[in-house]
Formats: C-alpha cells, sequence, structure tokens
C-alpha cells in the first residue's frame, strides 16, 4: 500500500547514503574514442597511471553506464585527490546517475512530471524554504540555483530527458539552449528566494520557446539540483523513493526479500531476508538474477530492472537464476508482506566461557525488541559476554539508538545533536534503567556508520564496552523526512550533527577502536565473491578474525558474574 503522507511530518533519521559531491561545474562531453588503427597495440598503462585511469572512465561514459564511471573516478580520487579532471567528471557523473534514475522511477513519470507548472513552481519554492528554514548551516542561494542550471544543461545531453520531454528539438536548438544557460550560470545574482524562483521560470520560458518543452520538467531539474547541491544525504524523495524509506523505518514492505546489485550479467543478490519469499525459495547471496518475466536484464540499471521485479502483493514473477555453481534455474515467486529483521544473527559463540554474539544490521522501529528477546534468549544459554556485531550496518532511526544504549547504559549523555531549527538541539541522556549489564564487546568497520556510530560511541565513551574493529564511516549528521504539501514527494534533509557523550564529532572522524583489528580480506577483492564470503563468515571465530579477537579479550579477563 502506498504510503504518502500530506503533512509536514519530519522523522530523525540516520543512514548512510550516495550521492552527489559539489564542484567545478565547467565539464565537456566524453573525448570520441580512437579509431581503430591497424597498428599493433601498445602495452597497457601501468595501474598507477591517472591518464589510463582516467581512459577508463571515459570509456564508462561513452557507454553511458554512469554507476561504473563513478566508481572508477572515487577510486582515482583516493589515489590522487588533487586531480581536478577526476573530481569533475565524479560531479557530472553523478548527475547523470541521478537524472537516468529519475526517469526511471515509475513516480516520478507518471506523478510528477505531468503536474503543472504553477505546482512544480510551488514545489520548487516549498523545498527552497525548508532549505534555508531547517537545513543544519545557513546556505547562501546561488549555488542551489547554480546546481540547477547545472542539472538543467546536463540532461539537455541526455536522450531519454529530451525524448521524454521535448521530442521534436533539433540539435541544434538544444545547443544554443545549453550555451545561454551557461551565460546564465556565468552572470548570476540570486540574492533572495524570490529571485531564485524567477530564475527557474525564466529557465522554463526560454525552453519552452527554443525547444517546445513545457516548464514542469525544468522546475523538477532546480528541485534536484538544489537538493544535491548540499551534501551527501540531502535529497529529494520521489513518491516510490519516499515510500520505500517509511517502509525500511517500519522494518516491512511488500516484495521479494531480496537486495540486490548490478552484476555484468543481471542483478547479483547481496542479501536474502529470512523468512520472504526469496529465503523460502532457497534464493542465497551471490545467486544472480539473469531474466525477468522471460526477459534478460543484461545491461540494464539497477532501477530499471528492479522495477521489473515489482509489484501488488499476492502477484507472482517468473525468474531465471544463476546460482553460484554456474547452473541456471527457474523460479516463481510470490510478492508478499515482509518484515525486516535487524538482529540477523544470535548464538553462543564459545559455551565454556559463556560468550555470545549478536549481529544487527540495522536501527528500525522494532529494534529495540528484537535486541531485547535476542540477548534473553542467550542469556537463557548461559551466556555472561556480549559480542554485539554493527559491521555493515548503515544506521537508521536516532531514537532507536538512543533506546538500544539505554538497554546498556544507567544514566547520563548518549549523544547531543546541533542544528538550526527548533527541536534539532537537543542532549538525549540514558533514562537510570539499564536492562543488560554483561560485559560488552561492539565490532565496527569502515561500513559502521550513523546510529551505529552513536551507539558505539556511547558505550565506548561511558566505558560500558570495548570496541574491535576498523575506524567507523564517520558520518556525524542527522536528517529529517519531511513529506511536502505542494506534491506527493519529500524531502530527505541534514537539519543537525550529532556528537558523542564527551563531545567528540563523529562526521569525517567516526569511532576509533579500543583494539583495532583487520578483518583478513583488508585489500579490495578482485570480485564480489570475496565480500559476499567474507561477510557470510561473519559469526564463525574460526573464519572472523575481527569476532576471534574479541573472544580472546574476553577471555583474557576474570570471567565475571551475570
Amino acid at each position: 500500500m502506498r504510503r504518502l503522507l500530506s503533512s509536514c511530518l519530519a522523522v530523525c533519521f540516520l543512514l548512510l547514503g550516495v550521492a552527489g559531491t559539489p564542484g567545478p561545474a565547467a565539464w565537456g562531453e566524453p573525448p570520441a574514442a580512437p579509431r581503430a588503427t591497424t597498428v599493433e597495440a601498445a602495452s597497457p598503462a601501468p595501474p598507477e597511471d591517472p591518464t589510463a585511469v582516467l581512459d577508463r572512465g571515459l570509456d564508462q561514459e561513452r557507454a553511458r553506464n554512469w554507476a561504473s564511471a563513478i566508481e572508477v573516478y572515487r577510486e582515482a580520487l583516493e589515489r590522487w585527490p588533487s586531480r581536478v579532471e577526476f573530481s569533475r567528471r565524479l560531479r557530472l557523473c553523478e548527475i547523470h546517475f541521478k537524472l537516468h534514475r529519475r526517469y526511471a522511477d515509475t513516480s516520478f513519470r507518471q506523478l510528477l512530471l505531468p503536474i503543472p507548472l504553477a505546482q512544480a513552481t510551488e514545489l520548487y519554492d516549498e523545498v527552497l524554504e525548508r532549505i534555508q528554514t531547517n537545513y543544519v548551516d545557513p546556505v547562501p542561494l546561488e549555488p542551489l540555483v547554480r546546481h540547477g542550471l547545472d542539472n538543467l544543461e546536463v540532461a539537455l545531453r541526455d536522450p531519454v530527458f529530451l525524448q521524454t520531454n521535448a521530442p521534436t528539438a533539433t540539435p541544434e536548438r538544444v545547443t544554443w539552449l545549453r550555451e545561454t544557460l551557461r551565460q546564465y550560470r556565468a552572470n548570476l545574482v540570486i540574492p533572495d528566494r524570490t529571485a531564485a524562483v524567477r530564475m527557474a521560470l525564466a529557465c522554463g520560458e526560454l525552453a519552452r520557446q527554443s525547444i517546445g518543452m513545457v516548464g514542469s520538467p525544468v522546475l523538477l531539474e532546480f528541485t534536484c539540483g538544489a537538493c544535491d547541491a548540499l551534501d551527501d544525504f540531502t535529497s529529494y524523495l520521489t513518491p516510490d523513493k519516499l515510500e520505500d524509506l517509511y517502509a525500511m523505518i517500519d522494518g516491512n514492505f511488500v516484495g521479494l526479500g531480496i537486495e540486490l546489485k548490478v552484476d555484468k550479467a543481471g542483478l547479483r543478490l547481496i542479501g536474502v531476508i529470512r523468512g520472504g519469499p526469496a529465503w523460502e525459495a532457497g534464493l542465497q547471496p551471490g545467486d544472480v538474477i539473469v531474466q525477468v518475466g522471460g526477459l534478460s536484464i543484461k545491461g540494464q540499471t539497477l532501477d530499471e530492472a528492479a522495477n521489473r521485479l515489482q509489484g501488488g502483493e499476492g502477484t507472482t514473477v517468473d525468474l531465471v537464476i544463476r546460482r553460484r555453481d554456474g547452473t541456471l534455474q527457474n523460479f516463481r515467486l510470490a510478492r508478499r508482506h515482509v518484515d525486516v529483521e535487524s538482529v540477523t544473527k544470535a548464538k553462543i559463540v564459545d559455551p565454556s566461557a559463556g560468550i555470545g554474539y549478536l549481529r544487527l544490521s540495522g536501527f528500525q522501529k522494532t529494534s529495540p525488541d528484537e535486541l531485547d528477546q535476542a540477548i534473553a534468549a542467550l542469556s537463557r544459554q548461559n551466556m555472561s559476554i556480549l559480542v554485539l556485531d554493527l559491521r555493515g550496518n548503515p544506521g537508521g532511526l536516532l531514537n532507536v539508538a538512543v533506546e538500544i544504549a539505554e538497554r546498556f547504559v544507567d544514566s547520563g549523555l548518549i549523544v547531543s545533536t546541533r542544528g538550526r531549527a527548533q527541536g534539532q538541539t537537543q542532549m538525549l541522556a540514558a533514562n537510570g534503567r539499564a536492562r543488560w549489564r554483561m560485559p560488552l564487546y561492539i565490532l565496527v568497520d569502515h561500513d559502521s556508520a550513523s546510529a551505529s556510530e552513536i551507539l558505539a560511541g556511547a558505550l565506548q565513551d561511558h566505558q560500558r564496552a570495548t570496541v574491535v574493529g576498523t575506524r567507523t564511516y564517520g558520518k556525524g549528521s542527522v536528517q529529517s523526512i519531511f513529506s511536502l504539501r505542494s506534491a506527493p514527494a519529500g524531502l530527505k534533509l541534514t537539519t543537525a550533527k550529532f556528537y558523542s557523550p564527551r563531545n567528540r564529532p563523529y562526521s569525517e572522524q567516526g569511532v576509533q577502536p579500543d583494539v583495532p583489528v583487520q578483518p583478513r580480506t583488508a585489500a579490495k577483492p578482485a570480485d564480489e565473491s570475496a565480500v559476499l564470503r567474507e561477510e557470510g563468515n561473519f559469526g564463525d571465530p574460526a573464519q572472523d578474525a575481527v569476532l576471534a579477537a574479541a573472544i580472546r579479550l574476553a577471555m583474557s579477563r576474570p570471567r565475571p558474574s551475570r
């Protein structure tokens, strides 16, 4: 069932996301690929050569494979952070990627693109007002409008955008419009919100006169551009994305119960939710969906392929799956309600020492009760020491992180938040009713983010837990979810930053472990299967080096009483 809220509800939410990075806007199209010749090919450039890496990224751009190009440029910037060409190409590809995702989103095309110009204008104005009022830092409007111009200029290079919104436009008129937009950008002066809206409307009118495009798609690019200009975690939410976000917060949705990633052959399963249709059918991480409904999905984007998997409760979908051994199997799965469990593993890992292990994958509404039930069950098996695994946990709800911390801390500050808007500056403390008092070890890695960092950092500051593993992600901001009144959509906006009980900022610093331990596959694996094997070993002391280190620490101390 679609869940779209028309009120101005804001939900404090902390989740690791993927978004763009603001940067210079002087881009060009990727140069044409060199023509083939009969000359013998030169030896491949060494991997350390930035020119070879740039050529590889440009090849992905020419193929319009934006996600792969983004990956190439991000890795390049890690190695050569001062190379401006990589940051410029990265930003261009991120704009293309987000544009492609929007136009592959059925709810965007059906519910937002058709809105009249007056409604699109109201939507843009509302988003700017929300940003001015609620964003964590004061923001001048000029960069937001500039990013909107960039979005529109890039969109005018995209064949899907043009075919959808200006099918009769000639290349010459499109080129003229793009050049005119660059002139607008070079002379931009935006003193207030009225001027911002006026500029967007002027661009819409220019597009109408020059290529016959109605104004709403132009205003929508300005709206999305304003959101993308802020930070990596602020984003404009289409109706379906808003619904998905609320489903994630609630911990339930209608579907097949799978987590997906693009694979060369189709869609690779990176997670299978216990109790869901895919889990009951025996699908496993590492399996690859190669056909949906009798049609190949090879070469499709994640959103394009995933859209074909969606459907109403009770409907079925036929899949062809390439199993991890290379064989192909046919499956017919029925879509239904799936409850997402945040406690994915709970077991005794050392019976003689009474050491229990619990893996928490997220912070949703059901997580505190799930945690209590799992710990109670382990305690009935004579657990006296708990290892809580937060590796790979991207975060979730702020209040849930505080509630779980309260299970282990009697009193004192858990986290403080600081923002500009009313209600965003808070001091959240334990309520004096700690339920679980056993010695505690917390496992973290670079993918432990947000709410995971709040929990690990609070228990570390209170000396209530020993943190083991590698430094966490360093996402130190709170996002509030606003459903918008002017359109069936939402805004995920950074509204505050958060700090540990000892006033340590988490942003870009993360939580440093008390006991640093590198996993066995510390280097980047050659393929996805290595990642799946590593994560599959979580919870097995014989294969999980970080867990084994925590167990050794626990056993080196005097045996505690429960």
